[in-house]
């Protein structure tokens, strides 16, 4: 895929909720438009085809879609994953063989279309894609825009919001929401100023529409990630609400943010690789907490709150790793007003009860005054 530099040293760009994107800044899976594919043979069984994939053969597939469904369902069965119980390194060693293998089958695209009998439309092709009509894709990249398209058209309810969001291609969409409602009572019980308030790291924006509906005067939410910044801006378009929110595309806080009674942030929760700008909504690297908290420090008011959405999933996967607020509060910049916690709610796999977990979703609110004095 291909994915733009972060905006960390650049000068932050401001998008007004009813200015659109630009289609060549958005972000899309690279176009193989150099070479063409070798066509996957006739009458090659999908299991011979995966056992190909695996060694390192690319080929593009020409008949029905579902042909290449068949081969990398088939490539799960020949590479399975390992032990959820196996080391970090294992698992990671073995999820980007995969990937390599899965992205070495392509899919043909002409005229916007996947060219392929049974491929059904999206929409998003035109959209990422104008001025290129004849193309291929990795067959993981196709599957991933179709299921963002249905996505997109069907909208995905969010009570905490009370109304529907659609998300545009590329952009992150809580699976859960406890930390959601937990922030949701968080806010109702906020008696401070509200003058200003930022979400940083909007993704598809809930945390910020939550934001506007308690009665800041204004909002902004930020990204890196100019597709997350169009999902968002879709979605107040359709609420009729374009004047409610300014949207910052910038690294975190940016470079010269105003100052601010609220700053949220719900971080990614665990460290990790990052490769892509969703990654970034499920990883963090070394430095990110320390930039945060040091924008934060210059951005928040004497008498404002910064509000971490955040979870023990870290504690409980990776213990060896230090906890990145606590180090932030022995630095005595920040001082703890208060930690809640909430357990999460777990769907079931199918019939029979739920599985039981130790996760926990966090609020921790911090001030630059201390409470206890």
């Amino acid at each position: 895929m291909e994915f733009c530099r972060l905006h960390a040293s650049a000068a932050p760009q401001t998008w007004l909720a009813s200015r659109p994107m630009s289609p060549s800044t958005l972000q899309r899976p690279a176009p193989h438009t150099l070479t063409r594919p070798r066509i996957l043979p006739k009458g090659m069984p999908p299991k011979e085809a995966a056992q190909s994939l695996l060694r390192g053969d690319s080929f593009s597939i020409h008949c029905h879609y579902g042909r290449g469904a068949e081969i990398l369902e088939q490539l799960a069965r020949i590479h399975p994953a390992p032990a959820p119980t196996s080391d970090y390194a294992t698992r990671m060693a073995f999820a980007q063989k995969h990937r390599n293998a899965e992205r070495r089958l392509f899919a043909p695209i002409e005229d916007h279309r996947v060219a392929l009998r049974d491929a059904r439309s999206i929409g998003f092709l035109k959209e990422l894609y104008p001025d290129t009509r004849s193309f291929w894709l990795p067959f993981p990249d196709v599957q991933e825009l179709h299921g963002a398209w249905r996505k997109y058209q069907e909208g995905t309810h969010l009570a905490v919001l009370g109304h529907k969001i659609h998300p545009f291609y590329g952009t992150y969409v809580p699976t859960r929401v406890s930390h959601l409602e937990l922030f949701g009572t968080w806010l109702s019980n906020y008696a401070g100023p509200r003058h200003r308030a930022v979400d940083v790291g909007t993704g598809c924006g809930v945390l910020a529409m939550m934001i506007a509906k308690s009665g800041f005067n204004h909002v902004v939410a930020t990204d890196c990630n100019p597709n997350a910044l169009e999902s968002v801006r879709r979605d107040l378009k359709r609420r009729e609400a374009v004047t409610s929110m300014n949207l910052l595309e910038c690294d975190l806080l940016g470079t010269d943010p105003a100052p601010a009674d609220l700053i949220v942030f719900n971080p990614p929760w665990l460290h990790g690789e990052i490769r892509s700008y969703l990654d970034q909504a499920l990883f963090f690297n070394d430095n990110l907490f320390e930039r945060f908290f040091e924008q934060a420090h210059r951005t928040i008011t004497p008498n404002g709150r910064v509000v971490l959405v955040f979870s023990n999933i870290m504690q409980l996967l990776q213990p060896e790793r230090p906890h990145p607020i606590l180090q932030e509060l022995e630095t005595g910049r920040f001082h703890l007003v208060n930690k809640t916690q909430r357990r999460i709610k777990n769907a079931s796999n199918g019939p029979g009860p739920r599985r039981r977990t130790k996760e926990r979703v966090e609020i921790w609110e911090l001030s630059l005054q201390d409470p206890l004095k």
